[in-house]
């Protein structure tokens, strides 16, 4: 029995001591941004009764000493919303990831420029959308959330069919993306051609955008528009859940998912599997579509983090086609009769994979490392062929950021570089009612890009920062015509030097202004070097852009009013024009010179937040407007003899609308209740180069209501309904510039756009 006894005491004895020496031991870790996984610094960790522990550093990590019995820490960083930890119930060294507080943009870290500073520093206009934004609407579509971007505007009429530009860079493609080069997790999604599809992304799966406006080559190579980086959603620290999601809507739409979730220290999980079907709002616009996304993020110490992209996706959508304006009067709802008789869609399969590395070298050196595999599968039946194409590429991008800590003038210095290389194996087939015929085309494209850039910030003073960038850039084309080798050849394009300047100097809270001067250029596309008798044009080259900028940006009325005002002059020259020459063949000559010039105003304002103590936790209006006096500066239509037919100098730019306005009003109450209001308004604007026709003006209100309530410790529920188009608005969001009537018929430029239509949905989630 005595035995016993001091066996307990020993036990006992034991225990409290481990227990008092976990308590004396110091907690260390590292800060994180959830979505990009930079580095915070500057995070305060409080108590739970707000006494200051310390602070990050400049790599993001945090040590802790002389811990005491409370181990409950808030983790603190203006522009994100607060973390709290229980360190009672975790081991080790600890891996926070802080989400980005919407309601204080200004204030997110970005990682557009390289620069990972807040978006009030960066030099340059950067737009951002979050989760958030996306489903303010359906979430099907990124629409709705990018046209909330002054500058950046989306077209779509079917859920296959869309087009982005950027300050009208893009908005003469006739499908994909131009002009914007498009990153996912930091991987290029952009082909090497300059080609971007975005059909593969499903839109709910994304958790945060940055939209670089005007040309970013100094460090993104290719894309006189800009850039978007898409950051697939990461799973929110501490949270290990299921959610079951389900939507239906008017036109035959459904969509089911699940998604999984696991934040936690050593490994962040996020797999999402879903499908997704759309009847369509016109004849044969039916979209069907199968998903899976996954993320995830490995911690294996506390210099270097590990990720893992996975996406695959299989989409079958049919192209209704364009209408003309009596076919539209007639009836909106029918399919172009050519679409219709050749049975015109896109069947698809896309995958894509990608391994990343962050690391930490030391103090003053890190390094950051993805490399990436993408392929797709296409039958593609259009009305003057049936296309059938198989594309895969690999590359790679690497950066390393070295601070050597210059006591005068502290510098920041990147340099890096991008490889992309794609191959497409494509054959063309007579078109018979949607089958193939006789073979009438097979060509292999081989298109290698590679892209060496340079960056450094230098702190001129306090407040004052000097950027400079420099990227050299080069492409070839490499065609293997099988049918008639007297077509094949190689087009190298000259290699481009896009160099960066800008300046920012931060005022205050109140005002922070920048300038800058920024290069870009946009190589034709492997389809747009073709003569008419299907050869290598040698003489086409990239189109070539400057751009002069000012912006102010700052927070106002106790940083509860946040704005964004920018002033650009865009001068393109070399730009590509191109005309039909017969259906389903169009060439391009560097025949234009453009002129963009704009203001861009963004305002939001948080008149009550979750401090005020109402019963309202969030109120905010916000408005985004834009002007955009862009025109032909030199543009001169050529034959195929190189002769001038037309000229259109000092025309406006087709498919620009003067004037752009988009806004909204976010409403959350404490108790789950939440309304979500959109305005959109879109200026009339040519349709041609001509300017002879017009696509009316036009103007849509979306709505969306809901409650969303967590349900005792395990359950989350979410239910919703919305309604598009709410005043039944007849308009084309998407057009044909410059379509054709052949034969003496109109010309087909209309894409109807859905009039009033509605959706509800709900998500239960289960917490582990």
């Amino acid at each position: 029995m005595k035995l016993f006894r001091f066996i307990m005491i020993l036990a006992g004895f034991a225990f409290f001591s481990q227990s008092a020496q976990a308590q004396n031991q110091p907690v260390t870790g590292n800060i994180y941004d959830s979505q990009t996984k930079q580095v915070l610094a500057g995070v305060s960790i409080k108590t739970s009764d707000n006494k200051l522990l310390t602070v990050s550093d400049k790599n993001g990590y945090f040590k802790i000493e002389n811990t005491s019995a409370d181990q409950h820490y808030k983790f603190i960083l203006l522009g994100f919303k607060p973390q709290e930890v229980d360190y009672s119930k975790k081991d080790g060294t600890l891996n926070i990831q802080m989400d980005a507080d919407e309601s204080s943009l200004n204030e997110v870290r970005v990682t557009g420029f390289a620069g990972n500073r807040t978006k009030k520093e960066t030099a340059g206009s950067i737009g951002m959308i979050t989760n958030k934004d996306i489903n303010r609407g359906s979430g099907l579509s990124f629409q709705s959330a990018l046209n909330s971007i002054p500058g950046v505007r989306m077209d779509q009429s079917t859920l296959s069919e869309a087009r982005i530009a950027i300050r009208g860079n893009g908005v003469r493609s006739s499908y994909g993306l131009r002009n914007i080069k498009v990153y996912l997790n930091d991987i290029p999604v952009t082909e090497a051609d300059g080609t971007t599809r975005i059909e593969a992304l499903d839109v709910n799966s994304i958790g945060r955008a940055e939209v670089i406006k005007g040309p970013a080559s100094s460090i993104y190579g290719a894309g006189t528009g800009g850039v978007i980086n898409f950051q697939l959603q990461r799973s929110p620290y501490q949270e290990q859940s299921l959610e079951a999601s389900g939507l239906a809507g008017s036109y035959g739409l459904h969509r089911l998912a699940a998604t999984y979730r696991n934040g936690g220290d050593k490994i962040n999980s996020y797999v999402s599997y879903g499908w997704q079907e759309y009847d369509g709002y016109r004849e044969h616009s039916n979209d069907m579509r199968r998903f899976l996304s996954g993320n995830f993020q490995l911690f294996p110490s506390n210099k270097r983090i590990i990720t893992l992209l996975l996406n695959r996706t299989t989409q079958y959508s049919q192209i209704p086609g364009s209408l003309t304006a009596d076919q539209i009067a007639s009836n909106p709802l029918q399919a172009n009769a050519s679409n219709l008789d050749k049975q015109a869609g896109r069947y698809q399969t896309w995958t894509r994979v990608g391994l990343g590395q962050q690391y930490q070298i030391n103090d003053q050196l890190s390094n950051s490392t993805s490399v990436f595999t993408y392929s797709y599968d296409l039958n593609h039946p259009l009305p003057y062929a049936y296309l059938r194409n198989y594309y895969q590429s690999y590359g790679g991008r690497t950066s390393f950021t070295y601070n050597p800590g210059f006591s005068q003038l502290p510098t920041k210095f990147i340099v890096g570089a991008e490889f992309n290389e794609g191959l497409t194996k494509g054959t063309q087939y007579v078109n018979n009612k949607g089958t193939e015929g006789a073979i009438t085309g097979n060509i292999d494209y081989r298109n290698t890009l590679y892209s060496l850039f340079y960056q450094s910030e230098t702190q001129l003073g306090e407040r004052t920062l000097l950027t400079l960038g420099l990227s050299y850039n080069s492409l070839k084309y490499d065609v293997s015509n099988y049918l008639m080798p007297t077509q094949s050849g190689i087009k190298d394009f000259k290699p481009q030097a896009t160099p960066r300047i800008a300046l920012s100097h931060n005022f205050s809270d109140a005002l922070s202004l920048h300038a800058s001067v920024s290069t870009g250029f946009s190589p034709p596309s492997s389809s747009e070097v073709k003569n008419v008798d299907g050869s290598i044009n040698p003489t086409l080259q990239a189109e070539k852009a400057i751009n002069y900028e000012i912006n102010a940006k700052g927070n106002l009325l106790n940083s509860r009013l946040s704005y964004d005002l920018s002033l650009f002059k865009m001068d393109m020259k070399g730009e590509l024009i191109g005309q039909s020459v017969q259906q389903g063949i169009t060439i391009y000559n560097n025949a234009g010179k453009t002129i963009h010039n704009g203001v861009e105003l963004a305002l939001s304002w948080q008149a009550l937040k979750l401090e005020d103590n109402q019963s309202i936790a969030s109120l905010r209006p916000f408005v985004a407007l834009t002007y955009s006096a862009f025109k032909f500066k030199d543009y001169q239509i050529l034959n195929a003899g190189n002769q001038v037919t037309a000229s259109y100098n000092g025309n406006a730019l087709t498919g620009i609308s003067p004037w752009v306005i988009s806004a909204g009003l976010d409403l959350e109450t404490r108790f789950g209740l939440y309304g979500y209001l959109n305005y959109y308004y879109n200026d009339k604007m040519p349709l041609n180069d001509k300017n002879s026709d017009y696509n009316a003006a036009y103007q849509v209100v979306n709505v969306k209501a809901g409650y969303k309530k967590k349900l005792g410790k395990v359950f989350e529920i979410n239910v919703y309904g919305g309604i598009d188009n709410l005043f039944n608005e007849a308009y084309s969001s998407i057009l044909s510039l410059n379509a054709v009537g052949y034969s003496g018929a109109q010309p087909a430029y209309f894409n109807p756009s859905p009039k009033r239509n509605g959706f509800a949905g709900l998500a239960v989630k289960y917490f582990f």
